[in-house]
């Protein structure tokens, strides 16, 4: 599966359309994946990661293209090592 860089407004509409169609949803926010070095992406993640993803230089700009109305979670134990942190909506 090709990833799809979408911007906020993407997201947005997406996030939306899995609130509605997929139960659970959220974003994982991971870094120094082998496709993006040096870069911080969140991922939509349904049932099954899909292809859209955010990216940025830092976490905090990535977390500012995040949707609206979304709960941060910390990273688990049993989550790959390249999350950082998880959002799901509320």
């Amino acid at each position: 599966m090709a990833d799809k860089i979408i911007n906020a407004r993407a997201a947005n509409g997406l996030q939306a359309y899995a609130i509605q169609t997929y139960q659970p949803s959220g974003w994982t926010v991971s870094q120094s994946h082998s496709d993006y070095p040096g870069k911080v992406i969140a991922r939509l993640v349904t049932w099954k990661p899909t292809p859209y993803v955010l990216m940025a230089d830092t976490v905090a700009e990535l977390q500012a293209q995040l949707p609206a109305g979304l709960m941060r979670s910390d990273r688990q134990l049993a989550d790959p090592p390249d999350v950082l942190e998880i959002w799901f909506p509320t």
